[in-house]
């Protein structure tokens, strides 16, 4: 396989009825789980897999994603994830996408930004020292920042969970896409037939493990959707133990044309 085939990277999806949401379309969870499996397949090509990890005694933190969508394919369409590394900044590395449809328009679009943590102390290193990355990386964006998504505010509780043996990965944390499933399930199911979502922005802030209990929120400093039908709607999930903010979403809604 070439270099420049490594350095960009695509899988090809069909949208079965194991990923749409009750609307028959491909939903948040859905594409949240395509662009982790894509990331996940270059990684195994890059010598970032988990036995490459726990090799060098590192793993791999995903601490911002910021996704927008123009449409959300049907079952029965497919959908291609295209990825690739860009030089690291700092400490953190960024990987982005681009999402296109049947005809190859591009769909969709998301950022994502990486730590790099010693497995045994947890302690960040310093990514730029850990791989040859003019070698794996392109120089190019999608145009998508992972911004910071504020914490503080008034915030009122929607729902809790409790952390399950099918929420973990490999690492033995909660599964990334997982926070986004709790918000999903967090929002009254009319909104769902009504809205579309634009994008979804996310902060990891702590890690959350087997038995925790969570909370989410939302805040209540804007109009909340189910009172403007559309808009912008921020997010928070705590811990109940000891209120510690675990991670911060910014959904963007948009109603349904008829």
């Amino acid at each position: 396989m070439s270099q420049e085939i490594k350095k960009l990277w695509s899988e090809r999806f069909k949208i079965t009825s194991l990923l749409v949401n009750p609307m028959g379309r491909l939903g948040l969870y859905g594409v949240l789980n395509l662009i982790q499996e894509t990331a996940w397949m270059h990684a195994e090509t890059l010598g970032f897999g988990i036995k490459d990890m726990e090799q060098q005694g590192l793993f791999w933190v995903l601490t911002r994603q910021t996704l927008q969508m123009s449409s959300w394919p049907a079952i029965g369409q497919h959908i291609c994830v295209e990825t690739w590394l860009r030089p690291p900044d700092g400490a953190f590395v960024s990987r982005e996408f681009f999402l296109k449809d049947d005809n190859g328009e591009i769909i969709g679009r998301c950022s994502t930004s990486w730590l790099a943590l010693d497995r045994r102390t947890k302690k960040i290193l310093p990514s730029q020292d850990l791989r040859p990355w003019e070698q794996i990386c392109l120089d190019q964006s999608n145009g998508l920042i992972t911004e910071k998504i504020p914490v503080q505010g008034a915030y009122e509780s929607l729902a809790k969970f409790r952390v399950r043996n099918s929420d973990l990965d490999t690492n033995q944390h909660v599964n990334n896409t997982k926070y986004a499933q709790w918000i999903l399930d967090s929002i009254h199911y009319d909104l769902h037939k009504s809205l579309a979502l634009k994008s979804y922005s996310v902060n990891f802030l702590a890690e959350t493990h087997l038995g925790d209990k969570v909370k989410v929120e939302r805040s209540c400093s804007a109009p909340s959707v189910d009172e403007v039908s559309a808009g912008i709607t921020t997010y928070r999930g705590a811990r109940l133990e000891d209120d510690k903010i675990l991670f911060t979403a910014r959904l963007e809604w948009e109603k349904i044309k008829a």
